[in-house]
């Protein structure tokens, strides 16, 4: 990491922190994790984007939040990989959905699937259903109209369904 690059995302995080914790906080699922707690994943996130930053010199705030975002679900899933996490269980995202860690998987392998189909319905999915951002917060981020991250959250949350619950269709 150059020095220029390093000092920027030290800079947005110490500007940012207080919102990226409380966006750390949204994450709910089953059976919480201790140790990732909302200081530690917005920490870990930090730690995570220190390793191979992306270019923050252009960014403006809500693009930063989206790439922290990103990080968390990271973070997330590695942490279910880790326990071994493999089951596949029921995920319907909802507005008030809990996330439980033992979906995390199934659910990043579908996600990584609709990355490669529409990248910006994930991004919408990263923001709406991981880290429970609103309509407005979202589409602040992702630089979309309200319109557009509504429509795309309703098309993605029924990919998501179809994706994860094949037998139901």
């Amino acid at each position: 990491m150059d020095a220029a690059s390093e000092q920027r995302l030290d800079e947005l995080f110490g500007e940012l922190y207080e919102k990226i914790k409380r966006l750390a906080a949204r994450v709910q699922w089953e059976g919480k994790n201790p140790t990732l707690n909302p200081t530690a994943l917005a920490h870990d996130a930090y730690l995570k984007l220190r390793e191979n930053p992306p270019d923050l010199s252009s960014r403006n705030y809500d693009e930063v939040i989206r790439i922290f975002s990103h990080a968390m679900r990271q973070i997330l899933v590695d942490a279910a990989r880790r326990k071994g996490a493999l089951k596949r269980a029921a995920v319907t995202p909802t507005e008030d959905a809990k996330l439980p860690i033992e979906d995390a998987v199934t659910l990043n392998m579908a996600l990584e699937e609709l990355e490669k189909e529409n990248p910006r319905q994930l991004r919408i999915i990263e923001c709406r259903y991981l880290l429970g951002m609103t309509v407005d917060e979202t589409a602040a981020a992702l630089g979309q109209s309200k319109t557009t991250v509504e429509r795309d959250w309703r098309e993605a949350k029924d990919w998501l369904s179809r994706k994860i619950h094949p037998a139901e269709e």
